[in-house]
């Protein structure tokens, strides 16, 4: 069963991210309309120095061989141990860009559309089992991971917030789009 959010909206209540059924699995979707120009948002997804500001919940060296059987590398600096490896799929700079994800046979999928004077941003993450990525907190992942890129874009970094991933699991938790937080 795959759980979808009532509204898109992000409210207290409501999570933006959605989950839907596909016939291999299924795909979380994000939109997010920034107010930063495609060729702004395109250096933030693919840039290292930039991905790096806002993606990630650990600081990290990120590689980027931005062309299709590329690599992008992200190896954690801290005191954990942490290498993530995607590979480049599809690239149409200033676009579109899609990379596999850690999870075999899962992907991600970037897409930017000019609106006024910012951009829309769509995320699709296409999944294998649904249920293991609401039960891995994907969607609440991504939403705080997304929730640092317009601060990032201002030029204004933020740090991963743990207590703001909890707060957000909660929201989603109700949902249905990620597992409930144990009781302290």
């Amino acid at each position: 069963m795959i759980a979808r959010s009532p509204e898109p909206s992000g409210s207290a209540a409501d999570p933006d991210g959605t989950v839907e059924a596909t016939p291999g699995g299924g795909v979380i979707k994000f939109e997010r309309h920034l107010a930063h120009p495609v060729p702004a948002v395109w250096a933030a997804i693919t840039e290292p120095a930039r991905l790096a500001e806002w993606w990630l919940p650990f600081d990290a060296d990120i590689t980027v061989d931005l062309r299709p059987g590329g690599l992008m590398v992200m190896t954690g600096t801290g005191d954990e141990e942490v290498s993530i490896t995607c590979e480049i799929l599809r690239v149409e700079p200033p676009n579109l860009l899609e990379h596999t994800h850690v999870d075999q046979g899962s992907k991600v999928r970037w897409e930017l559309e000019p609106s006024g004077d910012g951009c829309v941003l769509r995320l699709s993450h296409f999944v294998t089992d649904p249920a293991a990525a609401i039960a891995n907190c994907y969607l609440v992942g991504l939403h705080t991971s997304l929730e640092r890129l317009a601060p990032t874009l201002d030029g204004t970094p933020i740090p991963w917030d743990w207590e703001g991933f909890a707060a957000h699991q909660r929201r989603y938790a109700l949902a249905g789009l990620a597992p409930e937080l144990p009781v302290e």
